[in-house]
């Protein structure tokens, strides 16, 4: 949420930023609403102290019938008003919500075409044979099986199997001891968010659509753990900073207008799991700590030597409650290309205000900044099997992971094994 404050003196820096983001706003109309609340608020204020100076006068009125009738002219007027103030203060709101945040300076203006590239790290994996996608590694190897997660729910999920679920838990625990030792918690949160919550985080209303919501009740399933981590601190005062969370969650998405693209595979899917950094810190500190959340992704993607690209995303490929945002990209040979696989978003003081969430720390008082960013997800599943397979489909198992699956190689399984689905 950006300060009505800042939006009234700062008009033009805020209409360019919609401009640049691809949002509308009507500047003139916040203006007015404001000033028109302004004025309601001064007429009411002047009414209801007019109805307190009546009413001390009751004892000493010589015609009782016409002070009532003022007393009740005048309490019409502050009901008039309240309703007046209310409708005013609604529509001023509503358009406030629908405000995108404040870039940074760095962001470069554009979509997805615009994104710079920060650095690479690693050559694109090439072998001397035709690369398998994921999706055809996953079934001779039985680690991936959509037919049968198509089967239990429908498109766009899977069932993951055998040694993909142990590189899940690995990466997991790899990734969460690095995590603890530098200070975060970890939190395994609910599954399920009011809208409250999703109103914090910024995800409503600007993604309302990308939401699934249980019939009957104000609950939607997550899409982050970074809604539920927000929620946490949703109306709080704080007496310390900065808070690292680690959130352990699985993740649902209706991928609402994505039909079409990356329908192969699980690279885009309704469920899957994910590890979150969040962290509450003081403004001063942070940008310190947006990078410490990216220093965090690129460790478990060089410790694979999974080669991969660091991205600053353009200005219309940046979600709404962020001011800057890098994306992490891994080489995925089948493709031929980089695919997101962590994303690392600083939103500044955007969500606190929308939370209430504020900072009280040796009398200084403020909004902390947030700062959200994946620490792993399934999709680093596929660039390690895209990126390891061998000839024949089956897949090596890179020397982080050997020791926790027991092997350094994924066999392809026999057909039997592959159990392929007979109707």
């Amino acid at each position: 949420m950006l300060d009505l404050k800042f939006i009234l003196q700062n008009p033009d820096a805020v209409a360019e930023n919609c401009a640049r983001r691809g949002y509308e706003v009507d500047i003139e109309q916040i203006v007015s609403l404001d000033r028109e609340r302004r004025e309601t608020t001064g007429l009411l204020d002047e009414t209801r102290h007019n109805i307190t100076a009546l009413g001390r006068e009751w004892k000493n009125a010589t015609d009782k019938d016409e002070h009532r009738r003022k007393a009740n002219a005048l309490k019409e007027d502050r009901s008039r008003l309240e309703a007046q103030l209310e409708g005013i203060e609604e529509k001023l709101g509503h358009i406030l919500e629908r405000l995108p945040n404040m870039l940074d300076p760095r962001v470069p203006v554009g979509g997805e075409e615009k994104n710079e590239v920060v650095r690479v790290v690693g050559e694109p994996t090439s072998f001397d044979f035709a690369p398998r996608s994921h999706e055809e590694l996953g079934r001779l190897t039985a680690t991936i099986d959509i037919p049968r997660g198509v089967n239990v729910a429908g498109s766009r999920f899977y069932l993951l199997m055998n040694e993909a679920v142990q590189m899940r838990m690995a990466l997991t625990d790899l990734f969460t001891k690095r995590a603890r030792e530098q200070g975060f918690d970890l939190v395994s949160p609910p599954y399920l968010a009011r809208r409250e919550t999703l109103y914090a985080s910024g995800y409503l209303p600007f993604q309302d659509k990308d939401n699934f919501t249980v019939n009957d009740s104000d609950l939607s399933l997550i899409g982050t753990s970074e809604q539920s981590l927000l929620g946490m601190h949703v109306g709080e005062m704080l007496t310390q900073l900065p808070l690292l969370y680690l959130g352990d969650s699985m993740c649902f998405r209706t991928e609402a207008g994505s039909y079409g693209r990356d329908t192969a595979g699980i690279l885009r899917v309704h469920q899957f799991y994910k590890l979150e950094q969040l962290i509450y810190c003081h403004p001063s500190e942070s940008e310190r700590y947006h990078q410490l959340c990216l220093e965090n992704e690129e460790w478990l993607m060089r410790e694979l030597g999974i080669p991969y690209q660091v991205v600053l995303t353009g200005s219309q490929d940046l979600g709404a409650p962020g001011r800057m945002k890098y994306d992490t990209e891994a080489w995925l040979p089948f493709q031929e290309r980089y695919r997101e696989t962590t994303s690392n978003t600083n939103m500044g003081d955007f969500q606190a205000r929308r939370g209430r969430i504020r900072y009280k720390i040796d009398g200084e008082k403020g909004f902390p900044h947030t700062i959200s960013a994946t620490g792993f997800c399934d999709r680093l599943i596929i660039a390690i099997m895209e990126n390891y397979q061998q000839e024949d489909g089956s897949i090596r198992v890179p020397k982080l992971l050997a020791p926790y699956l027991g092997t350094d190689l994924i066999p392809v399984r026999p057909v039997e094994q592959q159990r392929p689905m007979v109707r």
